[in-house]
C-alpha cells in the first residue's frame, strides 16, 4: 500500500538528540540487525537562522514488512479521536503526488504516546501512497481505508 515512508525530525540546540532520536525511534520496526538495515537514523548537522546548532534526524523505510510495521504502529496508538482527526484531514494532508504527510508531537512520541499537531517542532511523517493510476483523489481513498481498518 506504501512505496516507502520517510521520518523527519530536528534536535534544536535546546533540546538533548538522544531523547529527540528516541522519539523518532518510537516509530521505527525493530533492527533486524542487518547491515543495510530499513529505518537507520541518518543524522546531519545544520545551523539555524541565528546560528544555532541543529541535529537534522531521517529515517527512510522502503521494504513492505516496514512500511506496514509503521502503518499499524499508528493505527493502533493514535486512539479513536486521533484516527477520526486524521480521516477528516486526508484531503488537506495529501498532495497531488501521492504523499499523505502527518506531523505527530515530539515530547509525546519521547514519552512513548503517539499525538497528531499541527506544530512544526515535530515528528514529520512522509508516506507515498500506493495506487494505481496514481491519483490524488484513488490516494485519498486508499488510505482512508488503511486508517479505518481494525486491528
Amino acid at each position: 500500500m506504501m512505496h516507502y515512508i520517510i521520518l523527519r525530525t530536528t534536535a534544536q540546540a535546546t533540546e538533548d538528540p538522544t531523547k529527540v532520536r528516541s522519539a523518532l525511534e518510537l516509530f521505527l520496526p525493530p533492527s533486524s540487525g542487518e547491515k543495510d538495515d530499513n529505518g537507520t537514523i541518518h543524522e546531519t548537522s545544520a545551523t539555524g537562522y541565528h546560528g544555532n546548532p541543529i541535529i537534522v534526524m531521517e529515517a527512510e523505510v522502503r521494504k513492505k514488512k516496514d512500511t506496514q510495521y509503521i502503518l499499524n504502529h499508528i493505527t493502533r496508538n493514535i486512539g479513536a479521536t486521533g484516527k477520526e482527526r486524521l480521516i477528516s484531514e486526508l484531503p488537506r494532508r495529501m498532495d497531488d503526488d501521492c504523499n499523505l504527510f502527518l506531523r505527530f508531537d515530539k515530547q509525546q512520541a519521547y514519552q512513548g504516546r503517539l499525538v497528531i499537531t499541527g506544530s512544526s517542532d515535530a515528528v514529520h511523517i512522509k508516506m507515498k501512497i500506493e495506487v494505481y493510476p496514481a491519483r490524488r483523489e484513488a490516494a485519498i481513498e486508499a488510505a482512508r481505508e488503511m486508517f479505518e481498518m481494525e486491528d
